[in-house]
């Protein structure tokens, strides 16, 4: 019979997050201290995000890709403003039934993250809840910070990928589609934040976020901080996504634009920089898809959709609200 939480205690578990823990030589306080303390110069960039698992882990997504996921959520909130991780602290709220191999496979999840993204987790806090909560702080150094408010007038806009993967795979997985395709399984449950990108993007951007939320939250929260509009001249859809739309009788729409949980960047960028920028992206295998340009706040945030002007309506995920 598998152990539990509970039959070991949070003193043996705090030991065994411990021994798993590397420090770099740049960090001046111990493992295990009251808080962690290192080296820096530069500019100092720090986010915090929450994965809850109710809110934010499926039925069908294993302890591993959990912990993956979390650690995610904060990279790609430093990647949205051209930083490079350094450290993470991890606070964890846990069943006390939980059995102690999810919880390793938790945590190798998100050690797997942290290895893939650079970084080091350096501490946090655990406690007990009646589900899990993986709450990620990320500490990061940027040369250049992007902010949300920047955007001009004549600016570009573009993402760093297509939209619609992870709420068309979402609905595939709850539905227990056989044949799902790779691409759209992996949106879920192996979401990638673009953090090569991100630093790129961090020498010519006017203006950059991170897109969990959808695509259409993240541009009205673009236009509200820089005070204009946007008209989305070409849909970044997803062609997989378009494919199940049309097999489930789906609106691809929908999941383009209000889905969510898609950690693509989108970003502002002048006329002048897009060769630059597109060659720079391509030098780090990733991809700028124009999908329209920044406008006067008086014409709002439309989208040209199969030879029409719509208005994108101001809808995502919203945690007190959906």
């Amino acid at each position: 019979m598998s152990k539990r939480l509970k039959d070991i205690g949070e003193k043996s578990i705090v030991e065994r997050i411990l021994s798993r823990i590397t420090l770099t030589p740049r960090h001046i306080l111990p493992k295990g201290d009251d808080a962690i303390a290192f080296e820096f110069s530069g500019k100092l960039v720090v986010s915090t995000d929450m994965l809850v698992e109710s809110t934010d882990v499926p039925p069908s997504m294993d302890m591993e890709s959990v912990g993956w996921k979390a650690l995610t959520m904060v990279v790609s909130d430093l990647a949205a403003k051209g930083a490079t991780p350094i450290a993470y602290l991890i606070s964890l709220g846990l069943p006390r039934d939980m059995r102690l191999e999810d919880f390793d496979a938790l945590w190798n999840g998100l050690e797997s993250a942290a290895r893939h993204y650079g970084g080091t987790i350096a501490g946090g806090d655990t406690n007990e809840a009646k589900e899990i909560i993986v709450s990620c702080t990320g500490v990061g150094s940027a040369e250049r910070v992007v902010p949300r408010g920047g955007a001009r007038v004549g600016d570009i806009l573009a993402t760093t990928g297509l939209f619609g993967r992870s709420a068309a795979g979402l609905y595939a997985l709850l539905k227990g589609a056989e044949g799902l395709d790779e691409s759209l399984r992996r949106a879920v449950l192996r979401p990638m934040a673009r953090l090569r990108e991100g630093r790129v993007l961090a020498k010519y951007a006017t203006s950059c976020i991170d897109s969990s939320d959808g695509l259409a939250a993240s541009l009205y929260e673009l236009a509200k901080q820089s005070g204009v509009g946007f008209e989305v001249t070409a849909p970044p859809v997803d062609g997989m996504a378009r494919k199940l739309a049309e097999e489930c009788g789906l609106d691809i729409f929908k999941l383009v634009f209000y889905g969510g949980e898609e950690y693509e960047l989108v970003f502002t960028v002048g006329r002048e920089d897009l060769e630059a920028v597109k060659n720079a992206l391509n030098h780090v295998d990733g991809e700028l898809i124009e999908i329209g340009r920044v406008v006067h706040t008086s014409e709002g945030i439309t989208t040209i959709w199969e030879g029409k002007r719509i208005p994108i309506e101001y809808k995502g995920w919203d945690h007190f609200r959906m």
